[in-house]
């Protein structure tokens, strides 16, 4: 895992110190929104070619969160770093009613990737109980809830407890008018991430799963 290849960001010269100063001030910093994605030609390009469309989006997303900045940045002990690239954790379920969390490297290239993270989610399937990484930041946090086409989330969280790694959320399939929907949730730190930085990585989440 990608832990401490970063900088750190100079406030003097930040342009977001003080946005970074007043929401340090939260008891809950974090905001989310929820919208859906058309994967519609990613979909069928992976059926087609036997391609995991899971793994496909999951690749396709931390790609779009390594391209904003915003997405790499982290509230650290000694202040805000930023890292230049981040990798992945998901949750995943077991034939026990269970989940456990499996954590992957990021690879510019898919088949590499799909590779890493295909056994990590299978190492993670047998396992049992929760083993949790907390003090590994570098990475997104994913959640997958394949039942359910949901329009809002909710999460977890400690209060008190330093935390600014982004959260993203994804839903059931559905097919509607010919085409086939993604709902994605996207929780951030406000001292880090705007709207527009959350704009930019679903407009370009939206551009890699149009094309192959």
């Amino acid at each position: 895992m990608l832990t401490d290849n970063k900088y750190k960001i100079n406030l003097s010269t930040w342009k977001r110190k003080d946005h970074y100063a007043f929401f340090g001030l939260f008891e809950q910093p974090f905001w989310g929104l929820t919208t859906e994605i058309n994967c519609t030609r990613a979909y069928n390009y992976c059926k087609m070619a036997g391609v995991n469309f899971f793994l496909y989006y999951l690749h396709k997303s931390l790609h779009a969160a390594n391209s904003v900045k915003q997405f790499r940045q982290r509230i650290e002990r000694d202040g805000p770093v930023e890292y230049s690239s981040i990798s992945g954790s998901v949750t995943v379920s077991r034939t026990d009613q269970t989940f456990g969390f499996a954590y992957f490297d990021y690879h510019p290239e898919f088949k590499e990737f799909a590779a890493g993270a295909g056994e990590a989610l299978r190492q993670e399937k047998m396992n049992s109980g929760l083993r949790p990484a907390p003090a590994l930041v570098s990475i997104i946090h994913y959640s997958v809830l394949t039942g359910i086409r949901f329009t809002s989330v909710q999460h977890a969280q400690r209060l008190g407890v330093a935390d600014s790694v982004p959260k993203i959320v994804f839903g059931k399939l559905s097919e509607m008018n010919g085409r086939v929907l993604l709902p994605i949730s996207v929780h951030v730190h406000h001292g880090l991430v705007d709207g527009l930085h959350v704009d930019q990585f679903i407009q370009l989440f939206q551009e890699k799963m149009e094309v192959r």
